[in-house]
């Protein structure tokens, strides 16, 4: 046996062996409250020809035209994703079991299952999805897991509008690309939850314009947030919050100073409540993919704050995702 041969092989038995470590499991839930009786919300789900509404994988291609053949929906749309949802088990009114198997943007199949419960004024909805990702892609199933999770939560949400009748929650506005001028921000470090960033951010926001204030710094304009690193198995964010100053400004005390160059960046406009934006961020990113776009490999995301950002009170943020050029 040559030793390129055996080198190859080798390899091969490698990577079977550091797959193998790995489960591939994919479980993700989400549950929310419908102001709708169960058997109305049941009826959006089990009725396929309603899902192009809310259906979270669909979410930058509403205008696509999904396959349905009695009981499954299967939708195929260029750079957004390929699918397909089969009803298996009805209980009308109280539970729905189904099968998915995806293809696009990862290969996993599962099945999910749909329990509707009465609860005062509506239903109390709650979506559970498991499943096993390909082989190969056995030591991502974390980050599908995660990314499951977000789309289970936005397909719920986006579900709650079309039934009662009423516009989403929060509104995401696909702005596209956009030129950034170069700029100069005064910011201070923070870390924490993810969970708890958007309790967490008033408080920091509210340091940055003391700070800045204290120097006799004007102080009343959007803050500006930098996400330097999320790491979304510990559900752990790095970020720097802060005001854009002038580039000759004295920076104050507890507060130092980034410079930013000029750069295009795609920009989405969100407005709805703090606890959303993950949410935001998520389709955000998911709008480079479909767009074919690259993230900046050194300028971080920001997040500009045009109104109050106090947990619950909704206000308007725009998000830009710096581009490779």
């Amino acid at each position: 046996m040559s030793p390129l041969v055996f080198a190859l092989g080798f390899a091969i038995v490698a990577l079977l062996v550091y797959m193998g470590r790995y489960s591939g499991r994919v479980r993700a839930e989400a549950s929310r409250f419908i102001a709708a009786p169960p058997e109305a919300v049941y009826a959006g789900v089990a009725d396929l020809q309603r899902w192009q509404a809310w259906n979270p994988w669909l979410e930058h291609a509403r205008d696509a035209r999904p396959d349905i053949d009695g009981v499954t929906l299967a939708w195929n749309v260029p750079d957004v994703g390929r699918g397909s949802v089969r009803q298996v088990t009805q209980r009308p009114g109280s539970a729905l079991r189904q099968q998915f198997d995806f293809a696009l943007p990862f290969a996993c199949k599962g099945r999910s299952d749909w329990q509707f419960a009465p609860a005062p004024g509506g239903t109390r909805v709650t979506w559970r999805f498991q499943g096993r990702v390909a082989f190969t892609l056995r030591a991502f199933a974390a980050t599908v897991q995660g990314a499951t999770g977000l789309d289970l939560r936005f397909g719920l949400d986006r579900l709650a509008a079309s039934l009662e009748g009423r516009s989403p929650d929060y509104t995401l506005a696909y702005a596209g690309v956009q030129d950034q001028p170069a700029a100069c921000f005064a910011q201070l470090m923070h870390r924490g939850p993810l969970d708890r960033l958007a309790a967490d951010l008033p408080d920091r926001i509210d340091d940055a314009r003391r700070l800045m204030t204290s120097a006799g710094q004007l102080a009343d304009g959007d803050a500006v947030v930098h996400y330097l690193k999320t790491q979304l198995k510990l559900r752990v964010v790095d970020c720097r919050v802060g005001l854009a100053i002038d580039a000759d400004a004295p920076v104050p005390d507890g507060l130092t100073r980034h410079q930013q160059p000029a750069h295009a960046a795609y920009v989405l406009h969100f407005d709805g409540t703090p606890e959303a934006l993950e949410l935001a961020w998520y389709q955000a990113m998911q709008r480079l993919r479909v767009e074919q776009r690259q993230p900046h490999p050194q300028l971080p995301p920001s997040a500009r704050y045009a109104g109050p950002s106090a947990p619950g009170t909704r206000g308007r943020v725009t998000l830009l995702l710096p581009l490779k050029s």
